[in-house]
């Protein structure tokens, strides 16, 4: 194993680190949200994020009178990837493989996209395609709007590593339904242990810290998931957890097995509550009510404590690009809040912070 300091993963990069901090340093504070919630429409929020906050760089120019919902959420979206470009340009990062893990997730999260399309029977989704990327993805994005069938998938893919776990799943009939939840479960999958792969470079503390952010990632996605199944469809142990990302950095897989064999919901929350990240949201006075919601509130405090106190520039990468996420997911809730004219209280309930 290489130790700490080797190639990319071992310059010092204080410059990236820096500038991470300088555009986190511009994050929306609480009373942007206070003041997006009392928004009556959506293109009073969109007024309000670019005339008072750091989103003005991607509304200069936008008619936000006229703004449609999906064309503001499809803008926010397209500021976590310029951001990311930018932060990986500024010391030439892009050729490293673990700066380049927010390109895969997209190229995934675009494919499975592509088949609920195709499972729905419906059209083009060139409007949400962020066709801004293409020159970076390993698969024409262009191309995937107009994918017409599972084997035009396969032959897009043809040249890239999803196309081995898409041909499992490939429907027998031409016009089948395809397993979007196995689909999703194998591609998550390779990702998660492709990115572990790319850690190892960095040895020492710095790759260790690396696999404990991931692996909370990892744990609280798979909880918030079992619980889901649990609640609502009474799943087994073994259903369960043929439906979890079995990577396990964290937390041991015979802890999780333990809450995957909770006969009912409320035998999951109680083994939940008892386990370590029961004791977190409760040292946090996180309320495990919604256990989603909590596990997702639990994920950004302790992501934004490891982002304040990052050792390195993959550490601060790997936490500042969450925390932006979050930020990016918590404007879209409220504008989608505004627009389905849900009151304040309520949205303000789903925001995660």
């Amino acid at each position: 194993m290489k130790t700490e300091g080797r190639s990319s993963g071992r310059r010092n990069l204080n410059a990236t680190v820096a500038k991470m901090h300088a555009v986190y340093g511009k994050r929306l504070k609480p009373e942007d949200y206070s003041a997006l919630l009392s928004c009556t429409s959506v293109s009073d929020a969109a007024d309000y994020l670019k005339r008072n906050t750091y989103f003005s760089r991607w509304l200069d120019g936008v008619d936000t009178e006229n703004i449609h919902r999906g064309n503001l959420e499809n803008i926010l979206r397209r500021s976590l990837m310029e951001n990311y470009f930018r932060i990986v340009g500024f010391e030439k990062l892009g050729g490293d493989e673990f700066y380049n893990y927010i390109i895969i997730k997209t190229e995934i999260d675009e494919i499975l996209i592509c088949i609920l399309h195709l499972n729905a029977g419906t059209g083009d989704h060139i409007t949400t395609l962020p066709i801004y990327m293409n020159k970076y993805t390993s698969f024409n994005l262009m191309d995937l709007a107009h994918v017409k069938s599972y084997d035009e998938l396969l032959d897009l893919t043809a040249k890239t590593p999803y196309h081995d776990i898409l041909k499992k799943y490939k429907p027998e009939l031409a016009d089948g339904h395809i397993d979007y939840a196995a689909c999703e479960l194998s591609l998550r999958t390779y990702y998660s242990g492709r990115l572990v792969a790319s850690l190892h470079k960095f040895g020492g503390e710095t790759e260790k810290r690396l696999k404990s952010y991931l692996g909370t990632q990892i744990d609280t996605i798979n909880i918030a998931n079992a619980y889901r199944m649990i609640h609502f469809f009474n799943a087994d142990q073994q259903t369960v957890k043929s439906r979890m990302i079995p990577v396990y950095l964290k937390i041991p897989e015979r802890k999780m097995d333990e809450l995957y064999s909770a006969q009912n919901d409320q035998e999951f929350l109680k083994t939940l509550a008892a386990g370590y990240y029961g004791r977190e949201m409760a040292e946090q006075g996180i309320d495990m009510a919604e256990p989603d919601t909590a596990l997702a509130r639990l994920r950004f405090k302790q992501t934004k404590r490891a982002f304040s106190s990052a050792r390195s520039a993959p550490e601060c990468f790997f936490t500042f690009n969450s925390l932006a996420e979050v930020e990016v997911k918590n404007i879209i809730r409220i504008i989608e809040g505004i627009r389905y004219d849900l009151p304040a209280k309520e949205i303000s309930e789903l925001l995660i912070t």
